[in-house]
């Protein structure tokens, strides 16, 4: 089995970078997973083009795993049936798309992997955007999801192997500026301030978020994704880095595709009626 982490996919506007033109998925199986740091956006509204992609995903040959981001229909998304997968509890989207929710330890290829999504949306996009429609404030993780996670991780004894996030603790605003000026728009705030208590005390071996559109190591254990793909070590290899330096990741970054333009997969989403519903058997 293979974990892959990725960066957000953003509905089919960056869902390129796991098509077969650009990740070589020779020999993966369903047992394998992709694990998207948020901002999915395949669940919103039941159109026929998120379902198109939803049966898309569903017919590549890995399991995809996803936290949520700030872009996402949580009026839809917290309604979808939940269960308990691999220790946490999830929402199913599909036969293999699986929502990680907020404040959960998964155990997945002898990974703990702690998840907690959400992420305050830019001033312009609450100020644009329709509240209940197209931006929705349970983006950002309540009192009792932050419960959740404190009782999890005392549960855990403060310790993991990965986290994944869909934005960063507040310390990492640094090695962020160093790379791009979107903390502009997307600022250190209360939550990020929040996740910052919970890397002071929690032991990791890494941390992966995605948000700020950028792939690069932001703290010494911190990696921001976007459009590359990481491919971690086997879980002993990984154990290794915990505790040491920088240059001694539990992950290989693989090849960067070619440049490709946003929108490189053809969307046969205008041959499918809204109507159909993701009730219909996926497989």
């Amino acid at each position: 089995m293979s974990i892959f982490v990725t960066g957000d996919i953003h509905a089919s506007y960056d869902i390129a970078k796991i098509s077969e033109s650009c990740f070589d998925t020779t020999g993966l199986t369903k047992d394998d997973y992709v694990i998207v740091c948020g901002d999915f956006g395949l669940v919103w509204n039941n159109t026929a083009s998120e379902q198109y992609w939803l049966r898309w995903l569903d017919a590549r040959p890995f399991t995809t795993l996803f936290v949520d981001g700030n872009h996402e229909g949580f009026a839809l998304l917290n309604s979808l049936p939940e269960t308990t997968w691999n220790g946490g509890r999830v929402h199913q989207v599909a036969n293999s798309v699986f929502h990680l929710q907020r404040g959960q330890m998964f155990d997945i290829d002898g990974y703990r992997i702690f998840t907690m999504g959400g992420a305050a949306s830019s001033e312009y996009d609450r100020e644009h955007r329709v509240l209940g429609e197209t931006w929705f404030t349970e983006e950002v993780p309540n009192e009792q999801e932050r419960a959740t996670a404190i009782e999890t991780l005392d549960q855990a004894g403060w310790n993991c192997d990965l986290v994944i996030t869909h934005c960063a603790p507040t310390f990492a605003a640094k090695g962020i500026s160093k790379h791009t000026d979107r903390l502009e728009i997307h600022p250190m705030d209360e939550y990020t301030d929040w996740l910052q208590t919970i890397q002071d005390r929690l032991t990791y071996t890494h941390w992966f978020c995605g948000h700020y559109h950028i792939d690069a190591q932001i703290q010494e254990n911190t990696t921001a994704l976007y459009n590359r793909i990481a491919m971690l070590k086997e879980p002993e290899s990984a154990n290794d880095a915990k505790g040491s330096d920088a240059s001694t990741l539990p992950y290989q970054l693989l090849a960067e595709a070619a440049k490709e333009p946003k929108h490189a997969i053809t969307d046969y989403a205008t041959d499918l009626d809204d109507q159909d519903s993701l009730e219909i058997d996926l497989e």
